[in-house]
């Protein structure tokens, strides 16, 4: 597979331009529909904990919705080979899953800077699409489709700000704690709420935004409505 093959995943341009570099936030960019990507790679395998970015420059492009898509590729120098490469949509980079480093040291040659951490550990299991598994190229209409289903959340308004990505991750974690694809309102408000008013200190009515987000699953194909607050995970 050729090193653009998955980057076509976020619009039909088989273009991408190299940014300068230690260019901030993004490595590519697609010229013609903007969109915008950083490529992690490893020697050996990403953990759940991933050294990023300016932490700043970061949370202002997740707020100004300019996330960059991801792709996370581990290869074996040794073998010159790429054994693992997946990829992230910049939909499902919240503030949630970034976390703030450190300042550098006093002594450092960028004393001050503040980098930032991508916890993969915090992504719902539809925010990891991968591409190659075991050295081996995934089909690519396979890749394309896992990505599309989720477009929505990058479409519709309602999901800004990371609140579709956060609400699907919340979702997911309570149908495997429980391991039942049905729940109620209260119950998810009992599990998701607390900590979503952590994840989004700026919204006043928590309770509100989960049923909004409630609803953009449903229409999104992921969430039936049962009625009288009854929820059934279909997607």
């Amino acid at each position: 597979m050729g090193r653009r093959e998955p980057f076509r995943l976020a619009c039909p341009s088989d273009e991408l331009t190299a940014e300068r570099a230690n260019a901030p936030v993004q490595d590519f960019t697609c010229p013609r529909y903007k969109a915008a990507y950083q490529l992690k790679g490893k020697n050996g395998r990403h953990g759940n904990v991933v050294a990023n970015s300016a932490f700043d420059q970061k949370i202002a492009a997740i707020r100004e919705g300019r996330a960059p898509n991801y792709a996370f590729m581990d290869y074996d120098r040794d073998a010159w080979k790429v054994m693992r490469l997946f990829v992230v949509p910049g939909h499902f980079i919240t503030e949630s899953v970034v976390q703030r480093r450190r300042a550098l040291a006093t002594t450092a040659r960028r004393a001050g800077w503040v980098g930032s951490n991508i916890l993969l550990s915090k992504l719902p299991p539809e925010g990891r699409i991968p591409v190659i598994s075991g050295g081996s190229a995934i089909d690519p209409g396979t890749v394309r489709r896992a990505w599309d289903r989720f477009r929505f959340l990058k479409q519709d308004g309602r999901a800004s700000g990371g609140w579709g990505a956060d609400v699907l991750a919340w979702v997911r974690r309570l149908e495997k704690a429980t391991g039942e694809a049905d729940f109620t309102l209260q119950s998810f408000y009992a599990w998701s709420r607390d900590a979503l008013a952590v994840e989004h200190p700026e919204n006043n009515n928590v309770e509100a935004k989960i049923r909004q987000q409630l609803q953009v699953l449903r229409d999104g194909g992921i969430l039936e409505f049962l009625g009288w607050g009854r929820y059934r995970i279909v997607g």
